[in-house]
């Protein structure tokens, strides 16, 4: 049997195979959002309780950030979980970055650009430092910034908890006394567990934020340094290696859960098939030209009764240009005695 495709558009060409059906308004569904979540780290893992290192990082980037592998550097596999970092607004915490003579009175050290990058991208444009419920205006933060492969969407609000020494943290995203449920740019991030939820209500004291977008979870220095017992240094011109001891609060702690989220979006087109439509083909081995110049069918039975099967469905625009191709699992029978529904599915 020979094979043939529908093609669906909004034009109509009278060429046989090429026959198009248009898609109406009301054959079309685009309104289908399905939320997908999964394990945030390698593999779609969930939950990652050992982590390491590079000590080349030390003599390289190790005054901004370090990153966060999922195993020991003898492993070829490993891969970069996320990235630790320390910033200051007033620059303490870490050596200048030129300290001659023309620079001797400079701040401009790596933890004041580190605080600068965070200020900039996730504080509105007339504030210039974090504030945090039950600590204030904070110049001490870190940060943990997660792979951007690794987010999709981004970091699934009130799916992640970390223990930082001996303190567990989560995100208020479930809590009663949150304003909305709606979609938020930041949630705060306070005491507690997945499964027993929150120890300490946001309105009492928050121990930063979490920014689900971008993947960024800011953590305020004097929290931590009162309640994780993690001793940031943060003297002028001083390498405190601040960075370093969040990273090893987490090796301690040896758990971290988290989840990303995808949000997916399907349209859908339906097709009829109708009865009279898309019975015949013109590929060579279904018509036959006799040596007077007409037209017979190669299979006789075919003369009273055509067939085809249909194996692909294409999607056109108005200009006659393929957007879309979908193949059938297997071919589908079409003659004038029946007739066939299609579905085709489209997420993105």
């Amino acid at each position: 049997m020979a094979s043939t495709t529908i093609q669906l558009g909004s034009a109509v060409v009278s060429a046989g195979l090429l026959a198009y059906d248009i898609i109406n308004t009301d054959d079309v569904y685009t309104d289908d959002i399905q939320k997908i979540t999964r394990g945030l780290f390698s593999g779609n893992a969930a939950s990652l309780a050992t982590f390491y290192t590079s000590s080349a990082q030390s003599a390289s980037s190790g005054d901004y950030y370090y990153d966060v592998y999922d195993k020991a550097g003898s492993d070829s596999t490993r891969e970069v979980q996320f990235s630790v970092a320390y910033g200051h607004a007033l620059g303490s915490g870490s050596l200048r970055i030129n300290a001659t003579s023309n620079f001797a009175g400079s701040q401009d050290t790596p933890s004041r650009a580190i605080y600068a990058q965070y200020q900039q991208t996730l504080l509105p444009s007339n504030t210039t430092k974090f504030n945090f419920t039950g600590v204030g205006t904070e110049n001490s933060i870190y940060a943990i910034n997660f792979k951007r492969a690794r987010l999709k969407d981004k970091l699934d609000p009130g799916n992640w908890e970390i223990l930082i020494g001996s303190l567990r943290l989560i995100d208020d995203s479930g809590d009663s006394a949150q304003i909305s449920t709606a979609d938020q740019e930041y949630y705060n991030v306070v005491s507690g567990s997945l499964s027993s939820g929150i120890h300490t209500p946001s309105t009492t004291l928050t121990y930063g934020r979490v920014y689900p977008k971008r993947g960024v979870i800011v953590l305020s220095g004097t929290a931590l340094d009162a309640s994780a017992s993690m001793g940031t240094i943060v003297g002028s011109n001083t390498n405190g290696g601040n960075a370093l001891k969040l990273f090893n609060k987490i090796v301690t702690g040896a758990s971290f859960k988290a989840r990303n989220l995808e949000e997916v979006k399907s349209s859908y087109y339906f097709l009829r098939v109708r009865n009279s439509r898309f019975n015949f083909s013109n590929n060579p081995s279904y018509i036959a030209t006799a040596s007077n110049g007409s037209l017979t069918f190669s299979q006789p039975t075919f003369a009273r009764d055509p067939k085809t099967y249909i194996t692909t469905v294409g999607l056109f625009n108005d200009n006659n240009e393929m957007l879309a191709v979908g193949k059938l699992s297997q071919p589908i029978l079409k003659s004038y005695a029946n007739e066939i529904l299609l579905k085709v599915k489209l997420d993105f």
